[in-house]
């Protein structure tokens, strides 16, 4: 083989693994490329500046990644953080990119079924659903309602699907507060930002705080009525 044909088989090989990787989401080092492929920083940037080009690249510092701004593009680390964000990445012994090749990569019905019992009232798309969403992960206050009581600038630190219905739970004067998706109506963020409380998001995790969940309403209004006694 000439060195001509060797020299071009590299390019190919270099440039396939560079974009797979930044189709995988990786954000890619300039200066750790040019140590693994053995080629100089002045090559790859002639890679990433006149051979990727049209690709949507982003670089800062010596790092390449695809631009965030990628309309509709989604990578594999994107379905893994998702499924870990909510909880469903601990249903499985390993959750990685090979795992995924094999489920995405084939025309075959799913092996698996997690079932959890369907939401016994549904969250509609135009709903609070999304705008609590959106709040949670702002740390920004919303304004609410729930069955005819008002709550201003409620801090919500998570939504919660357990035994058929959600639960927002939030903090409120100072006081943690279970509330029934189902029953919330006219949601709207506020600009107010707070400081999630690092005791409030650990409970929020806790598997018997969880549990207590549909009951959290009733032993609180008992426990107020002992008080009065």
């Amino acid at each position: 083989m000439s060195e001509g044909s060797i020299s071009h088989d590299s390019l190919a090989v270099r440039l396939t693994l560079i974009i797979s990787r930044l189709l995988m989401g990786e954000s890619l080092s300039i200066s750790a490329l040019a140590t693994e492929f053995n080629v100089s920083t002045r090559t790859l940037r002639r890679d990433f500046n006149q051979r990727l080009i049209y690709l949507d690249i982003e670089h800062r510092d010596g790092v390449y990644r695809l631009a965030q701004s990628l309309p509709g593009h989604r990578t594999d680390a994107d379905i893994i953080h998702f499924a870990r964000v909510t909880h469903m990445a601990q249903f499985f012994p390993g959750l990685d990119r090979k795992l995924l090749s094999i489920l995405l990569d084939k025309n075959e019905g799913s092996p698996y079924v997690v079932y959890h019992a369907p939401p016994k009232n549904m969250p509609t798309l135009f709903g609070g659903f999304y705008r609590i969403t959106q709040a949670i992960m702002d740390s920004v206050t919303v304004s609410l309602n729930v069955q005819g009581i008002q709550y201003h600038h409620l801090s919500p630190y998570r939504l919660i699907y357990y035994e058929g219905d959600w639960y927002l739970i939030g903090e409120y004067n100072l006081n943690i507060q279970v509330l029934l998706l189902f029953h919330i109506t006219d949601v709207t963020l506020n600009k107010k930002h707070f400081y999630k409380k690092r005791t409030i998001t650990e409970l929020t995790e806790d598997v018997e705080f969880i549990m207590s969940l549909p009951h959290f309403q009733f032993v609180r209004k008992l426990l107020f009525n002992l008080n009065k006694k």
